[in-house]
């Protein structure tokens, strides 16, 4: 790859390694996981929207494409997010993230039950190391903590899983939009709206207040991922796919959990005995594997 396209690599692995431990510096807020969610995917939504209109690119789309789009927006930038946020209240935000490389495996396993669309044999084999290395990771003793099997962390693990499996779903509908020739830009910021406008009406509707957190480490943690952590790196992420298509960009998916992780292993404490180890090491060879195999066929 030419250096400018190395540069696009790196910067959404570096930023979006930061992005899970930038979330901790919002929990335990006055403001709500659910508001917080929803407040930084309002602002990427209207940055983008900017954007788009600056560079006098496409903001329409078709009705049906609407469909589309709020229903990738409210799982994606919206549930997935929210279960993000609250799983970190327990699991340190290093193993989230490796969590995430379970979508290599859950995109095209919701792909095969909502649209028959094949799963190949080195996708079942890869899925199938990812999540007997998730597994490791949380059975009792691979944490540094006891509270790894306590009954909240239980849960937190559940919302883990429910939100890489929420980003899936997103992701196969995002599938359809490509399919229909709307341009990505423009269909991820309405996503980002709608997951942002569902999400806050979720939060009214269960009697949530907005309360308005005056801590300058929350709104710095806002701005860095609204911004940083979802508009540039999303922008230098489209321009590498249309430089070097999606057989390089993919990698990027696996390389920024590795950084989550040290990060986590750094900031926050974490601990692993050699279970930990081993689980992590599958995790992540689970989807290396996968995407090998996808690159080769690309």
């Amino acid at each position: 790859m030419a250096r400018s396209s190395w540069i696009l690599f790196f910067v959404p692995v570096v930023i979006w390694s930061t992005t899970f431990y930038a979330i901790t510096f919002q929990l335990g807020s006055a403001t709500s996981e659910t508001y917080a969610v929803a407040l930084r995917f309002l602002l990427a939504s209207l940055v983008i929207f900017i954007y788009l209109i600056a560079r006098r690119s496409r903001v329409s789309m078709a009705k049906a494409d609407h469909v589309y789009a709020a229903s990738s927006g409210v799982f994606a930038y919206g549930l997935s997010y929210v279960l993000t946020y609250v799983s970190e209240q327990v699991i340190p935000s290093g193993l989230v993230a490796v969590a995430f490389t379970l979508m290599v495996f859950l995109t095209p396993l919701v792909a095969r039950i909502a649209f028959a669309t094949p799963i190949t044999r080195t996708t079942w084999i890869g899925g199938s190391l990812g999540v007997l290395g998730v597994a490791l990771c949380f059975l009792p003793g691979a944490l540094f903590s006891a509270s790894a099997v306590a009954p909240l962390a239980l849960w937190a693990v559940g919302a883990m899983i429910l939100a890489a499996l929420a980003s899936s779903i997103s992701a196969v509908l995002s599938v359809r939009l490509n399919e229909r020739k709307v341009p990505v830009t423009t269909y991820t910021a309405w996503a980002m709206l709608y997951g942002a406008l569902a999400t806050m009406l979720y939060a009214v509707a269960t009697g949530q207040i907005l309360y308005w957190d005056t801590r300058a480490s929350f709104w710095a943690a806002f701005l860095y991922l609204s911004l940083a952590g979802t508009v540039a790196t999303f922008l230098c992420y489209l321009e590498l796919l249309r430089r070097e298509g999606a057989a390089r960009a993919m990698y990027i998916g696996v390389l920024s959990p590795i950084g989550a992780l040290l990060i986590s292993l750094m900031f926050e404490g974490l601990r692993l005995d050699v279970l930990g180890w081993l689980g992590i090491a599958c995790a992540l060879a689970g989807a290396w594997y996968t995407l090998l195999a996808r690159r080769g066929a690309a």
